[in-house]
């Protein structure tokens, strides 16, 4: 006598077969390739490390100022932390050696997400080490700019700094048109620096710097003094540059936000590399501009 089988049965036998088993060559084969994603992203792992090592060189050689190190230092640190969150859900996929099929769905909805995520990461790897090896400062001398004991740019002196301005902005426009895809922010910053000359108690300068100083006594030293005129210089500086940036502001630009800072280093010395600077030496007194862009996240 022929057992018959019945619809519901055969039914749900096939439902349970295909619940406990997908065929694992399929399975076999998107592992492999979600594994060669992560390869990619470990790589790049590694390549933010380089990155991250090349940037402490250039803050120790003052070469990047603070704000923008500290924004590359962030960014590196969240990509990082993109990566490791992708890598580490992806491990648990790649190693399971039976994938059932609700498993088959989530290694599938992994694959392409992950794929499209490197494609993200790549772009955002290859777009700092671009702003790494590229020159972002500008050394602009003192003495061309401002007069003895002055800080404020004339307006001779102001159509001829344009001429200084020009190359920095150019270099930024064509740093931004490589990446049309990114909305961008912008951080211009200029640091002052000064000899370590002492400025005469009873000159006009000495009275200027001392009012806009904030002391707890009234007898500023002459590193105060110096900073204080490191730092109007510096201001000067970036006044100008914002300016000179808003009058040639391309029209489109993918540049959605723009800081810009000044800061006065008054006595210290602008490249650390030279040690054989003078108390009065010319190549102290000068305004460094740096220039950053980074995805505006």
């Amino acid at each position: 006598m022929k057992k018959v089988v019945g619809p519901f049965f055969l039914a749900s036998f096939v439902s349970i077969y295909f619940l406990a088993c997908v065929p694992q060559k399929q399975v076999s084969t998107q592992q492999i390739s979600l594994s060669t994603v992560d390869s990619h992203l470990l790589r790049h792992k590694d390549e933010l490390q380089v990155i991250d090592q090349k940037l402490q060189h250039k803050q120790a050689a003052n070469e990047i100022d603070d704000t923008a190190s500290n924004r590359i230092k962030r960014y590196i640190a969240n990509t990082q932390i993109e990566i490791d969150t992708l890598i580490g859900r992806n491990s648990i996929l790649i190693g399971q050696e039976i994938i059932k099929k609700e498993d088959w769905k989530r290694l599938q909805v992994a694959l392409i997400s992950s794929q499209k995520s490197l494609k993200t990461i790549d772009a955002k790897v290859n777009f700092i080490k671009d702003l790494i090896q590229r020159n972002t400062v500008v050394k602009l001398e003192q003495d061309v700019l401002f007069g003895p004991g002055q800080y404020k740019v004339d307006a001779a002196t102001t159509q001829k700094i344009k001429n200084l301005f020009e190359p920095v902005a150019k270099e930024i426009n064509l740093f931004t048109q490589k990446y049309p895809n990114f909305p961008l922010a912008l951080v211009i910053t200029a640091k002052g620096y000064a000899d370590a000359t002492a400025i005469g108690e009873g000159s006009s300068l000495y009275k200027d710097l001392k009012e806009k100083l904030t002391l707890e006594n009234d007898n500023p030293t002459s590193a105060d003094l110096n900073k204080k005129l490191s730092n109007e210089r510096a201001k000067e500086v970036i006044s100008l540059f914002e300016k000179y940036t808003k009058d040639k502001a391309p029209a489109g630009t993918n540049i959605k936000n723009i800081l810009y800072v000044h800061e006065g280093k008054g006595e210290r010395f602008p490249n650390p590399s030279i040690t054989d600077y003078k108390v009065d030496d010319s190549r102290r007194r000068v305004v460094l501009l740096f220039w950053s862009v980074f995805p505006d996240e």
